[in-house]
């Protein structure tokens, strides 16, 4: 796999997978090698984060409804968020690309 360690891919790949979005068009501008690789690490760190909401303990993680908090987890919640900020955005929302992302991180 050329992922490596931590899923950190090296200038080749991102230069072949620029080359191959060019064979499908899409909205916006040309995806360069870079465009690509900054793409990436936007996924996986937003992954990172819905996957720490997903796995704390006391939390209940859906697509459908985010962290689910209730009254009951509210400061569980609060404590959680001032010790991970990105996940704020995830208490009433999942992150449709979670499952998909799941089996490849």
């Amino acid at each position: 796999s050329q992922g490596g360690d931590g899923m950190n891919f090296d200038h080749t790949f991102w230069v072949a997978a620029a080359a191959e979005m060019e064979k499908h068009p899409c909205s916006g501008a040309s995806k360069t090698a870079a465009a690509c690789q900054s793409k990436w690490g936007r996924l996986r760190g937003t992954f990172n984060v819905v996957d720490k909401v997903a796995n704390a303990s006391g939390l209940s993680y859906s697509m459908e409804h985010g962290a689910s908090i209730t009254p009951e987890s509210e400061n569980m919640w609060t404590d959680f968020v001032k010790k991970n900020p990105k996940a704020k955005g995830l208490r009433d929302k999942g992150w449709k690309h979670y499952e998909a992302l799941k089996g490849l991180i």
